[in-house]
């Protein structure tokens, strides 16, 4: 089945789900980033699959948790797997420990599409976020550092924040985890092709700028509801986003990798029209066709982990597609 049916399949069934009135969450509205789980080794219980969780000892950020699923015929399948790489892993797999009750349902949505036959065999790494609950941690590791070159003089990204560390958040990334993965997972691909990284909020803004600052690395990447304001308020700075933009669609050729952007309309996501737009409209003007470039819209989604993992079967399918 040629990936622009299945995807035409797939973007429908969830956008039925997505065309429900969403359920607000019991918990307090969030901003990006406010609150992060600890990492650690709690025992993580997966429904499908099996999630192993790794402690590395980085050069540059200390201490960082990372959980990793693999399929359940990992082990025997003879097999070589793409491999994913994920923000906020403490939010993919397992509810109970996670602040907001919610999680994503990885481990469910990879056996589904895995067996199906929808999606190529494919690991999942899941790092998890940095920070206290004060977020500034988080957001300055999910910075696009190098954006600010292409923002106008006298406006910046997230006005009144620290230094951005998302250059090294990456660096961390690419030089540490991933040789990681290779060695201790070695029935997994090393190559570009079957390298994908993925995020939601500001997850989803450093997994856009993975794909430009090492498009060596990734061939793709999946950006859900993209903070793509860049503020640290729900407003935004027209000059910011325009870097943004710009970065994004002229720092690499035409069609050179996939990107996926999607947003709802409820909470959080309801400040991301008119910048998701410019976004948008960027890639459109820039020439990438629909292979390459996909964007979709959820009415009445929100801004958490329930509404993620509702349409999580689109981004994935759009990445890893057979």
């Amino acid at each position: 089945m040629k990936i622009e049916k299945l995807l035409a399949i797939v973007l429908l069934t969830a956008g039925l789900m997505g065309c429900q009135k969403s359920t607000p969450s019991d918990e307090p509205e969030k901003e990006p980033g406010t609150e992060v789980t600890p990492g650690g080794d709690e025992p993580v219980e997966v429904k499908k699959g099996e999630v192993f969780i790794h402690t590395i000892k980085s050069k540059t950020l200390g201490e960082r948790t990372i959980r990793v699923y693999v399929p359940g015929d990992y082990a025997n399948s003879g097999r070589q797997y793409d491999v994913l790489y994920m923000q906020d892993g403490q939010m993919l797999f397992d509810s109970k420990i996670t602040w907001n009750h919610q999680e994503w349902g990885v481990d469910e949505a990879m056996d589904t599409l895995q067996s199906k036959g929808y999606i190529r065999p494919t690991i999942v790494v899941g790092i998890d976020a940095a920070g206290t609950s004060s977020n500034m941690q988080r957001i300055e590791e999910y910075c696009p550092s190098d954006v600010a070159k292409y923002i106008a003089s006298g406006h910046a990204m997230y006005s009144g924040m620290g230094t951005p560390k998302g250059n090294e958040y990456l660096q961390f990334v690419v030089e540490e985890v991933k040789p990681f993965i290779e060695s201790t997972y070695p029935a997994v691909y090393k190559e570009r092709e079957h390298t994908w990284i993925m995020g939601s909020s500001c997850g989803g803004l450093i997994s856009s700028y993975a794909v430009n600052k090492y498009p060596e690395v990734f061939a793709g990447a999946a950006c859900m509801s993209t903070h793509s304001t860049l503020s640290v308020d729900n407003t935004y700075d027209a000059e910011v986003v325009k870097g943004y933009v710009q970065y994004l669609t002229q720092t690499r050729p035409v069609n050179s990798y996939k990107i996926y952007f999607d947003r709802g309309d409820q909470t959080l996501d309801a400040n991301y029209a008119e910048t998701q737009e410019m976004v948008n409209n960027g890639y459109a003007a820039a020439g990438w066709d629909s292979e390459h470039f996909h964007y979709a819209f959820f009415s009445g989604a929100a801004h958490d982990e329930k509404n993620w993992r509702a349409r999580l079967d689109v981004p994935l399918v759009f990445l890893l597609g057979k």
